[in-house]
């Protein structure tokens, strides 16, 4: 995964595209690249689709642009090299659900792909959504929200016992990423990401203060979040710091959902 987060990992919001297709394209897997106007702009998604059959589609899908002048290692060329992973072990183990893997463009900016992508298909068609974001630093996935992961269970998709793992912490609310394109419809969706030990414990307090309507402590305010050096042209938004273990955290999972849907 480390090398297709370097080969994807760029500036340029077309060489990033292109090296992601060259992956797919050496790996013999089919895609479908759209070029669709939403809003002011175009968007380019890339979709892998598994068993186009009459049954709702579930959604796995991470951006694959930047943020101008980022070079977008960790957001979220870790998330597309997951993403490779899973397209792969569902072609290898025949699957069998209607799914759609969704590289989306334009995550960063207003007129995202994922809008334009539920636009296309339908959210009527759509039965829910895994969104997978900056997975390549830290040592803690955090899964939420919490509320969207009962939709989950009762739909079969997911189950507790698979986040029965130290760590794994799900959340109440989550920090938004094209999973609110999802959310807006009323789409059942969870967001997917990795952060430090130590984030968490101050991300929790964050989150408990937006969910009551209190102010942020001084304390809170000045609070160094490590993972956001990582993102957002960061002074950490480098490949040195994308670290292979954390994004096999994410890969285990998505298998072990993906069985589970297949059950």
């Amino acid at each position: 995964m480390l090398n297709n987060v370097k080969l994807i990992s760029n500036k340029n919001i077309n060489k990033r595209r292109y090296a992601l297709m060259e992956i797919l394209d050496k790996n013999n897997i089919e895609y479908t690249l759209t070029n669709r106007n939403i809003g002011e702009n175009y968007v380019k998604n890339i979709i892998v689709n598994f068993n186009n059959n009459s049954d709702k589609k579930i959604v796995i899908g991470a951006h694959y642009d930047n943020l101008y002048g980022s070079l977008g290692a960790n957001d979220n060329a870790t998330g597309v090299a997951i993403l490779i992973e899973i397209v792969k072990y569902i072609k290898e183990n025949g699957i069998n659900k209607n799914i759609d893997i969704v590289f989306f463009d334009r995550e960063e900016y207003a007129d995202r792909g994922s809008e334009q992508y539920i636009k296309e298909v339908g959210k009527e068609n759509i039965q829910a959504m895994i969104n997978i974001d900056t997975c390549g630093f830290g040592d803690t996935i955090i899964i939420g929200t919490e509320t969207n992961l009962e939709k989950m269970y009762s739909l079969n998709i997911m189950n507790q016992s698979l986040l029965n793992k130290k760590y794994i912490q799900t959340i109440k609310l989550n920090p938004g990423s094209d999973d609110r394109s999802f959310e807006e419809e009323n789409i059942p969706n969870i967001h997917i990401q990795v952060v430090p030990q130590d984030d968490l414990k101050i991300i929790t307090k964050i989150i408990e203060c937006e969910l009551n309507e209190l102010e942020l402590s001084e304390e809170l305010l000045n609070s160094r979040l490590k993972f956001m050096e990582t993102i957002h042209n960061g002074k950490n938004d480098n490949l040195e710091i994308v670290n292979e273990s954390s994004m096999i955290l994410v890969l285990d999972l998505l298998i072990s959902i993906i069985r589970n849907i297949q059950k």
